[in-house]
């Protein structure tokens, strides 16, 4: 479908150019199987990394995966990363 004015409203470039701060690790995605799931994890430094259960990233274990979330594990402390909403 096209247009005939191609500018972009105001209110969706405002929201396309929304500065988020990315400081901390983040669950982006789950994929596999229930047998053999693996999680894609966005680290503060912004690179994304491929885990599995198991995984040692950044000093944590990944302790366990589910449908919408994943168990890390570092120094007997058990921190749980879950899907965006939405």
């Amino acid at each position: 479908m096209s247009s005939s004015d191609d500018t972009t409203p105001r209110h969706v470039a405002d929201i396309a150019t929304t500065q988020t701060k990315l400081d901390r690790t983040a669950l982006i995605g789950i994929f596999g199987s229930a047998n053999a799931p693996g999680a894609l994890i966005r680290l503060p430094n912004g690179k994304i990394a491929r885990v599995t259960v198991g995984t040692t990233v950044e000093g944590s274990e990944v302790r366990a995966i589910d449908d919408s979330r994943i168990m890390l594990s570092r120094s007997g402390r058990d921190t749980v990363l879950s899907l965006p909403k939405g």
